[in-house]
């Protein structure tokens, strides 16, 4: 099985392994995605945005996770990660 590693650069080892799809299975995520797309477009436009707000809170309740996972993804400060707050 492949696997698609995330190599830090806080420290250059391995943060994150996971398995990569096969091509079978990403074209079907590709497939899933354009319908759900299609679906998104089809909502009206104050219903996108007021999901886009939920999405934005529920970053913000779990911004003690999500902020250090991207700081040793990504070898940003976590000080700088509180920009998607919205």
């Amino acid at each position: 099985m492949t696997t698609i590693q995330c190599v830090s650069p806080v420290n250059g080892e391995v943060y994150a392994e996971r398995p990569a799809l096969s091509l079978d299975a990403a074209r079907e995520v590709v497939a899933r995605a354009r319908k759900a797309q299609k679906d998104w477009a089809r909502r009206p436009l104050e219903d996108r945005v007021q999901l886009v707000l939920k999405g934005v809170a529920r970053l913000n309740e779990i911004a003690d996770v999500v902020v250090p996972e991207l700081a040793w993804q990504m070898g940003r400060p976590i000080k700088y990660g509180g920009e998607y707050r919205g």
